[in-house]
């Protein structure tokens, strides 16, 4: 099969966190979160730094997204990784978030890190990121999840 990543904006992302990723979402999906890497919110982020989209492309078909944007001047998160199950095991969340560590290797970042549910991690492992405390739900609308960081 032949994919396609590219640099897109949050409309091409959205559809796919509203429908697929977080199908139900109570609370509203903006391009970016408060949330920092010490688990704390910080809603300076929305003013000092912009989000990243990427999509991988089969057939003109959005099967894979990510996205990432600085939360202080040296870390950097990676937000709403999702692969559809029928183009799972082809290495696209790899190449996704390969794009995204180059990405904040550019803006100047140290560290990456993100929030990824049970069931998931495994992609953010093989990717070089380290899974740090304990698995949680409390203040999570789809988990349990965990947090992961890897440096840059």
């Amino acid at each position: 099969m032949s994919y396609q990543v590219k640099l897109v904006d949050f409309e091409t992302v959205l559809p796919v966190w509203q429908n697929k990723l977080w199908p139900g979402r109570q609370s509203p999906i903006k391009p970016m979160s408060s949330m920092t890497f010490d688990e704390q919110y910080d809603m300076s982020i929305y003013e000092n730094y912009e989000p990243f989209f990427w999509a991988v492309y089969h057939d003109n078909e959005v099967v894979a997204v990510n996205s990432g944007h600085l939360t202080n001047a040296e870390e950097f998160r990676s937000r709403g990784l999702y692969t559809d199950p029928g183009h799972r095991g082809q290495g696209l969340a790899s190449q996704l978030l390969n794009e995204l560590i180059l990405c904040a290797e550019a803006v100047g970042a140290q560290r990456v890190w993100t929030v990824p549910r049970k069931g998931s991690e495994h992609a953010y492992l093989k990717a070089g990121f380290e899974l740090v405390g304990d698995w949680f739900d409390k203040g999570m609308e789809f988990g349990p999840n965990i947090m992961a960081v890897r440096e840059v």
